[in-house]
């Protein structure tokens, strides 16, 4: 999943801000870390760069 959509509709929906706003700056970190390393698991696992 590309980390840019966490900025994108549903978010910018609910805060101007995206996820930063709905979730706040550390937790939205938090997800962005967590979405970050599924995206390099997964792309190992099916060699995807």
């Amino acid at each position: 999943m590309d980390v840019g959509l966490l900025y994108e509709t549903p978010f910018m929906d609910l805060h101007y801000e995206g996820l930063d706003g709905v979730f706040g700056d550390t937790d939205a970190s938090e997800i962005v870390e967590l979405v970050q390393s599924f995206n390099e698991t997964v792309g190992a696992m099916f060699e995807i760069a």
